[in-house]
């Protein structure tokens, strides 16, 4: 490594630094606990109820890759994890309106016949279902969103469509209507959708962020469903960032506005990115500059009452579990954990407390982390003569 490049590194990491407000400091108000300790609980998805109990999904590859579900019943601070289902892989939950959980996942592996998979608890037992789909192979990260009838919509990574088609490496959704599921293409450009993250807005309506991550074209899009297309745009990409690849890891969370919020990584400094669209616009930020990432995972984050962003992040290079909030117009970074813990996490807000689940890999167990979340101050607005970049949009058909 050349010493322009040591010292270009290290003034990036120093912007970052100082775009927080601090040094990464550990944190020691938060308790940690097990979930399960079966086995390193990876790829979770947390949620909570609207009576404060907590429910997560998680994958257990050291058991057959064991689809797993677990609940957490705040009067008896107890957790009940249950298996599900075998072979499973990167898998998604979210509550219907009777707070009932929905869990999308994929067949493990890339194999011919790699399937997407859905799974609901009825009130008495999980409905499993294999989804009906022509694509070849499904792989990598799922989502799910219900619609206000809590109908379900799934984004999914097609990694090969039908067999002998040139369809491959692209972002699609499917959704139940009522009657059947209908399969549609989000971005049909090489390398969409490996990373993806959906959620419905208070109106029903779909919002999905997603990576693309093909050499030419890597960059964070975002996606909105407006009852007949998926609209597209380009949120940030290798041109505004000197070439570098930006966009894995990607996560959405939407707050009491419905205005959308994104956590995501700049691999080749490395970089914790945020974007925010505000009256059309999008701004982005540097949040922290971790080690270098040696296994990408998707990040997690969470909107406060008043608008806050909460995100959390593993730093592989480290071993360590980070958390960032914005407070006072600063980004403030904690090391939640460490020894190689934290890996998939899954961050939540509930009852003035912020909720983090994570793979422990050292000790072979899904765990929680949590704390006060303290004064809720409203958020200082980012410079947007600096931050801000127009959205390039572009609108895909249904097919």
């Amino acid at each position: 490594m050349s010493f322009r490049m040591v010292k270009a590194s290290f003034s990036l990491f120093l912007f970052a630094c100082c775009a927080c407000g601090t040094f990464p400091l550990q944190g020691a108000a938060w308790k940690i606990a097990a979930i399960d300790a079966t086995g390193t609980g990876r790829y979770s998805s947390l949620r909570f109820d609207k009576d404060g109990n907590a429910h997560v999904s998680y994958i257990v590859e050291d058991l057959g890759h064991l689809l797993k579900y677990a609940f957490w019943d705040h009067v008896q601070d107890k957790w009940f994890p249950m298996a599900i289902d075998r072979g499973a892989s990167f898998c998604s939950l979210t509550l219907d309106s009777r707070q009932r959980p929905h869990i999308s996942y994929a067949d493990y592996g890339t194999d011919t016949g790699s399937r997407l998979k859905y799974a609901h608890w009825d009130g008495a037992e999980w409905r499993k279902e294999t989804i009906p789909l022509d694509s070849d192979i499904i792989a990598y990260y799922t989502s799910i969103a219900l619609d206000q009838n809590d109908r379900p919509s799934i984004s999914f990574y097609e990694y090969r469509g039908v067999k002998g088609s040139d369809f491959h490496i692209r972002l699609r959704v499917v959704s139940w209507n009522g009657k059947y599921w209908e399969v549609r293409t989000v971005d049909g450009t090489a390398g969409s959708g490996k990373f993806n993250s959906m959620a419905a807005d208070s109106h029903g309506r779909l919002l999905l962020a997603y990576a693309n991550v093909d050499a030419l074209t890597a960059g964070a899009r975002f996606a909105t469903w407006d009852g007949t297309t998926w609209n597209t745009e380009v949120v940030d990409d290798m041109h505004s960032n000197d070439q570098q690849v930006v966009g894995y890891c990607m996560a959405l969370a939407l707050d009491k506005e419905d205005a959308p919020h994104l956590s995501y990584w700049n691999i080749n400094v490395p970089l914790i990115k945020y974007a925010v669209r505000k009256g059309g616009k999008w701004v982005t930020q540097i949040v922290d500059s971790p080690g270098a990432p040696k296994n990408l995972d998707r990040n997690s984050i969470a909107i406060d009452d008043v608008g806050n962003p909460y995100l959390s992040y593993y730093d592989s290079g480290r071993g360590q579990l980070r958390v960032a909030h914005r407070e006072g117009g600063r980004w403030q970074i904690e090391i939640v954990d460490s020894g190689f813990a934290g890996f998939t996490s899954s961050l939540q807000i509930d009852h003035g407390l912020v909720w983090v689940t994570y793979a422990d890999e050292m000790n072979s167990a899904l765990k929680v982390a949590y704390r006060e979340l303290g004064p809720l101050e409203p958020p200082v607005p980012p410079n947007r003569a600096t931050s801000m970049r127009d959205a390039h949009s572009s609108a895909g058909k249904p097919e």
